[in-house]
């Protein structure tokens, strides 16, 4: 049974909801004054605010928030207004919302609400295995799968967590809202940043074999910075492409452990950071998880004009060191790269690394830092502190090493700030 079959709505609700969504302004207001409650929940959990979002109806949006609608109440499944509204690449209701100074996903206002996906009712043995999986595994084999998503349904409704609305922005005038309002863009879509940088969707490869087979793999480079813009490394970034794309087209069956990896522009946990004259900065990443052939940790920077150009530089390992899951945040001309994963033999629990990028050089400098530091912590938030000159770090996975003296990852609980006059952090709570 989901939320939807337990909820009774009441007629007088269901027809204020209905005015929201297909009658007049005049009949909104009419509803209004009779004294029904602005915030009053119908079906899913939507409320008049949500329907006038869904509806893009920037008048009833108005009238509705005038009335006390509360833009931070969540529906059965913990969305916001805002997010209805970035779900419909609604414009005026973003701009109305953030000006309003919503949550964007980050510090929710009210408590996080169960979900009931339903899965708990179901009975195993009534259920028939797809007829598509049969001969791909045993009966005994999809029912324990099956049996695995369930539970995990079943833990994720019962430990909610939220996505920062940016990552479901689909439109470039909507995520240069949230981009003014502070949001990283690092957290944004793929294809939203392949959109706001102007790479070419329908970019083939030009690069030769021959260019493939000297530049496929990657290396460090050997200046601070190096430029390192090759045929086949821009061919990648251009197309977004992966490794098994490249090996695909130049039919490459090279042994995965001869010569190795092939150098790939698409990456996790890579920063992306605008700078001025309309620049973005991106820094490092991962391509796929330890156990893929072509996983592999960068340290490059890519600086892209905005306007489909690039340029690829490179430093030595011992300069900056392969980075993924760090921060990037942009302080006068300077980037201040914080934390990372990197790979197990890099990681140094209780120690925060710090990386300064400087935008008129792009040299890479470590910055000793003092304090109490984070630890080694990674795939956080950090934003900066003008009033303060600081630096501030939350949320986020912390590196340590357990009982059995192994490195794991653990909930970071706390807040710091980096005072960027004196270098020393400070825990805040």
């Amino acid at each position: 049974m989901d939320q939807e079959s337990k909820r009774e709505v009441k007629p007088e609700i269901k027809h204020f909801h209905q005015v929201v969504k297909a009658g007049s302004l005049a009949e909104l207001q009419q509803a209004l004054e009779s004294g029904i409650d602005v915030n009053a929940v119908g079906e899913r959990g939507l409320n008049a605010l949500m329907i006038a979002l869904k509806a893009k109806d920037p008048e009833k949006m108005q009238l509705l928030l005038t009335s006390g609608a509360d833009p931070d109440l969540t529906d059965d499944h913990n969305a916001t207004a805002l997010d209805y509204a970035v779900s419909e690449d609604f414009v005026v209701g973003v701009r109305e919302l953030l000006a309003r100074g919503v949550d964007r996903g980050y510090h929710p206002k009210y408590p996080l609400k169960k979900i009931d996906y339903g899965v708990d009712s179901l009975d195993f043995g009534k259920i028939k295995m797809p007829e598509e999986f049969k001969g791909v595994m045993t009966e005994e084999e999809w029912r324990e799968s099956f049996e695995e998503t369930n539970a995990l349904m079943v833990e994720m409704g019962q430990n909610p967590t939220v996505e920062p609305a940016i990552v479901g922005v689909y439109s470039v005038e909507v995520l240069k809202l949230f981009l003014d309002a502070g949001d990283d863009l690092s957290l944004a879509s793929p294809e939203m940043k392949r959109l706001l940088l102007k790479l070419d969707d329908k970019a083939e490869f030009q690069a030769t074999p021959a260019e493939y087979l000297k530049y496929k793999s990657p290396r460090f480079g050997t200046a601070n910075p190096e430029r390192m813009d090759n045929p086949f490394w821009s061919d990648m970034i251009q197309i977004g492409g992966n490794a098994y794309q490249a090996r695909e087209h130049f039919q490459d069956g090279t042994a995965f452990e001869k010569p190795g990896v092939v150098w790939c522009a698409d990456r996790f946990g890579s920063s992306l950071t605008p700078v001025k004259e309309g620049r973005y900065v991106q820094v490092g990443g991962e391509h796929e998880d330890y156990y893929d052939p072509d996983f592999y940790i960068y340290n490059d920077v890519v600086i892209y004009d905005g306007k489909g150009s690039f340029q690829i530089l490179g430093y030595p390992k011992d300069v900056f060191p392969p980075t993924d899951f760090h921060t990037a945040t942009l302080v006068d001309d300077t980037i201040y790269l914080i934390g990372g994963l990197g790979y197990p033999e890099q990681r140094k629990p209780g120690f925060t690394p710090v990386y300064r990028l400087h935008t008129s050089s792009w040299k890479i400098e470590a910055v000793k830092t003092e304090g109490e530091m984070p630890g080694w912590i990674s795939d956080h938030r950090a934003s900066y502190q003008p009033k303060k000159n600081a630096i501030r770090v939350e949320a986020g996975n912390l590196s340590i090493l357990n009982e059995d003296e192994e490195l794991d990852l653990i909930d970071n609980q706390s807040e710091y700030e980096l005072d960027l006059t004196t270098f020393e952090w400070r825990k805040l709570n």
